[in-house]
């Protein structure tokens, strides 16, 4: 075997990192022509409006500034710290835990992920707070977005402390052949997480409440039990309290399936913040036993105007005649389980609702105000249709296959990185000592040499995924939902500002779903090939 010790793996690294990024920045700059032609191509113009089409292009060109500049960014800062500062972390780790590799691995690993954090947190900010509450997507507060920084370094920092040592004690212990071990280790661990996750992390973050609506609750189940989807419980999250971006998810294990809907996709929520100067610019009437009506809106420089200025032609633009049917303050909404049981310190809801609005609009008021409108962003034909898409996706076992796929791909990375762990050049040409044996040292550095098979093996993930939702979109069609799938699909890109003129090559290689006309497209001659034949056969 030809002797690849002395390669020079640093510059390989800068060279294939920036590589990416010259690629990766290619792409943008496509893109991003295509987001500034201001006329719909052909195949749009029928489907979405001329306003819609323009609110979208914006957005996805702030997106597209940002990807970009982040991009640099993340390039100086990763060359810079991988260069510099992981070696003297690494020392510095050692004055601080000594020569133990399991404590000095575990406070390394903690520190290189501090050092990135002045990087991390003000794009992080900048894109919530800039880019997303620019085009009305943004629901979090300063204090949730620190918070969720908090809560998320926390299971970093206890997730590393346990799962090091036990890649460090397998590696060792596993001798010639540990990336078997490794590899059988991690699928357990794979699993263990799948439980995990949605169980104990994801109600850290999110709320988790059984499905409000009875009537919708009782079609997906009969949904799920027409198709054999062994549906054991229907929750719906607050999605809106972070972002007003819609989404639908499913999980568990076997016969425990579980399906979760954001409260996005079952109401509306105008979420308006009234500074103390500024007028409220709302006008209404209350209505016994359901809310209050909005009788006039004013536009300008009210809270209500620059709301709906945002919001214009979505489905949380306020309009004259809409009915607030609940609200809330930056704490929390009413219950409407407490009111329908009569807990509401014997105040009617409309009651409740009309003293909330009317405190800001006394002069000098100030503060948050969530409006939930008793009109629906989705029907219930809609949501039951994208969710036989997604059970679509369980029918053919597509999460299965990208588990196996998954699999394989963990155990050629485990069985490459036995052929270079204990390399003195690789090691040395990232500033460590040559007879450095720490097990997360050179699993690191390998996995950086790695990235660039990591973008090809994204690539063709990103193609398996389109794959995957087109026959996850033939068997609603197979349902006979391909009407009510289309709807739904047409909302979901127009309320969450989907891109509606994607670049070819930047869809080709980043596109996980594909674009909406071509999905569209796909319906309607499925629909005919498989439910046109069979009308004509009955």
């Amino acid at each position: 075997m030809a002797d690849v010790s002395y390669l020079p793996y640093l510059q390989m690294f800068v060279f294939f990192s920036g590589a990416v990024t010259l690629w990766e920045l290619y792409l943008d700059m496509r893109q991003m022509k295509k987001n500034k032609e201001t006329s719909p191509p052909e195949e749009i113009k029928d489907l979405v409006p001329l306003d819609r089409f323009t609110k979208s292009q914006t957005y996805n060109v702030d997106k597209r500034k940002f990807s970009i500049v982040s991009s640099l960014i993340n390039l100086a800062s990763n060359v810079f710290e991988v260069v510099y500062l992981w070696p003297i972390l690494w020392e510095l780790a050692r004055t601080l835990v000594g020569e133990n590799e399991y404590y000095r691995s575990i406070v390394w690993q903690i520190m290189t992920s501090f050092v990135s954090m002045p990087i991390s947190i003000p794009m992080g900010l900048y894109s919530d707070f800039v880019v997303e509450a620019r085009h009305g997507f943004n629901k979090k507060t300063l204090s949730l977005f620190v918070t969720d920084t908090i809560k998320n370094l926390a299971l970093s920092i206890v997730f590393t402390s346990i799962l090091i040592p036990v890649v460090i004690w397998v590696i060792h212990w596993g001798g010639e052949h540990f990336y078997v071990y490794i590899w059988a280790v991690c699928q357990c661990l794979i699993f263990v997480f799948m439980f995990l996750y949605p169980t104990l992390i994801m109600p850290l973050f999110n709320k988790y409440e059984k499905l409000h609506d009875d009537k919708l609750r009782e079609e997906i189940e009969q949904l799920a039990s027409g198709l054999e989807y062994p549906l054991s419980k229907l929750f719906q999250m607050d999605g809106s309290k972070r972002s007003a971006h819609s989404n639908a998810f499913m999980f568990g294990f076997w016969k425990n399936k579980r399906i979760v809907l954001f409260d996005t996709l079952l109401q509306i929520t105008a979420t308006l913040t009234k500074d103390a100067e500024q007028e409220l610019g709302i006008e209404f009437e209350v209505v016994k036993g359901k809310g209050i009506k909005l009788t006039a809106l004013k536009g300008g420089e009210t809270t209500a105007g620059k709301w709906n200025e945002v919001h214009v032609g979505r489905n949380d633009e306020l309009k004259v005649g809409d009915i607030v049917v609940d609200i809330g303050l930056e704490a929390g909404k009413l219950s409407r389980k407490e009111v329908a049981e009569g807990e509401t310190d014997d105040k009617d809801i409309s009651e409740k609702v009309a003293e909330e609005v009317k405190k800001l609009t006394e002069a000098g008021s100030k503060g948050p105000l969530n409006l939930i409108l008793e009109r629906k962003p989705y029907s219930n034909d809609e949501i039951l249709a994208i969710l036989c898409h997604e059970i679509g996706h369980w029918f053919h076992a597509h999460v299965l296959r990208m588990l196996i796929i998954s699999s394989v791909h963990i155990f050629v990375i485990f069985r490459l990185y036995a052929f270079s762990m204990n390399s003195a050049g690789l090691l040395m040409s990232f500033g460590f000592a040559a007879d450095e044996k720490a097990v997360m040292v050179s699993l690191s550095i390998f996995m950086l040499m790695f990235t660039p098979v990591e973008t090809v093996v994204g690539f063709f993930m990103t193609v398996l995924t389109r794959m995957n939702e087109y026959q996850a979109d033939d068997f609603a069609v197979k349902q006979k939902r391909s009407a009510e799938l289309g709807a739904g699909l047409r909302k979901l890109c127009v309320e969450n500002l989907g891109d509606l003129n994607p670049d070819p090559l930047y869809a080709w290689f980043h596109h996980s779903h594909p674009g909406l006309v071509e999905r569209l497209q796909n319906m309607k001659q499925k629909d005919i090939l498989i439910n046109g034949e069979q009308k004509k056969t009955n």
